[in-house]
């Protein structure tokens, strides 16, 4: 019934004269999502062409025989919707015992199947340097602290940067707030010696906002991805069986807070739309409402800063080659 009413409210607004001054209109590119075994490719792509997005891009959790298969389906029963990013967690790359030779041969297999078999991918998933352990019927996982000098990690970087892809990394600064000092320090790093590629944090990075002001001025090419950073993921921490470090970009009307809203205004260029839809259920269960959120908060912003951070700069870091358009009507 819940999600009946919360369709029927989607359907009143977006028809509505107030939605393209009350929600943002344009284009939507959500530029890190992933598809596992629990949900169908018949299923993700029904809520994908019910759902306000443009385009996903998307990395799978699945073994590598399957993925070609259904990467195809998805882009026929979406119209072309999806893009392809390399899988970058398959073969035990986030367990602590795989060594970093095994974790990646896989990435290098994988990027050479996408080669053979002309999947036309637009660059790789997130690699994975800190994860906190999670105690969840649908993943028991003890977790992982690395560092950006890690084997496995700065292997996994030169390979995507010698393929002249964006590089997207999964750094949990709260979770493991004893390395962040080390973890920031190693980010600014790894950007000015690499002046032309482009780096991308998945969840915020877990950012408090001065540590966000810190990369932001001293470094030109670390980007921040929205995901995972709403009340939404605050409420779940109270269940204590994932990650306790997620930060909130909103206030609790689910409004940008005003200095989030004045760095993204600032600084338009450094931050990335995405939602991470990882597991069934969030595909499945408020994946309308997340993206509803998010039109109301890109709305609140300056144009450029609402037409960057939803299309401009994941076509720019992905090369997608898609038009960016601020009024879809």
């Amino acid at each position: 019934m819940r999600q009946l009413l919360f369709g029927l409210l989607v359907i009143i607004l977006t028809c509505s004269p107030a939605y393209a001054n009350n929600f943002f209109n344009g284009t939507l590119v959500d530029a890190h999502s992933q598809k596992g075994a629990l949900i169908s490719s018949q299923q993700l792509s029904e809520v994908i062409n019910k759902t306000d997005v443009d385009f996903t891009l998307l990395s799978f959790r699945l073994k590598p025989g399957k993925i070609k298969e259904e990467l195809l389906a998805i882009k026929q029963e979406t119209g072309n919707k999806v893009r392809y990013l390399i899988p970058t967690k398959l073969g035990g790359y986030m367990r602590k015992n795989t060594s970093s030779e095994e974790a990646n041969n896989r990435l290098k297999f994988l990027k050479k199947t996408a080669q053979e078999s002309n999947m036309n991918y637009v660059g790789f998933g997130e690699i994975i340097v800190q994860h906190a352990p999670h105690n969840h019927s649908k993943l028991k996982y003890d977790g992982i602290n690395l560092d950006l000098s890690s084997k496995r990690v700065s292997e996994a970087i030169d390979i995507i940067i010698k393929d002249n892809k964006s590089v997207i990394i999964h750094v949990e600064l709260n979770d493991y707030e004893t390395d962040s000092k080390k973890i920031l320090k190693q980010l600014v790093t790894l950007g000015n010696k690499n002046p032309d590629s482009n780096f991308l944090l998945m969840h915020m990075a877990q950012v408090k906002f001065s540590e966000a002001e810190f990369i932001i001025n001293n470094t030109k090419n670390i980007h921040f991805m929205t995901s995972h950073a709403d009340n939404e993921m605050k409420l779940k921490m109270k269940k204590g069986r994932g990650q306790q470090g997620w930060i909130n970009l909103f206030d609790k009307d689910n409004n940008l807070q005003k200095k989030w809203r004045n760095l993204m205004n600032n600084n338009p260029k450094r931050f990335v739309f995405a939602l991470d839809n990882v597991w069934d259920v969030q595909w499945l269960r408020g994946y309308k409402e997340r993206v509803l959120i998010w039109r109301k908060a890109l709305a609140s912003l300056d144009d450029e800063a609402s037409i960057s951070i939803a299309c401009r700069n994941s076509n720019e870091y992905f090369k997608l080659g898609i038009e960016c358009i601020r009024d879809r009507n």
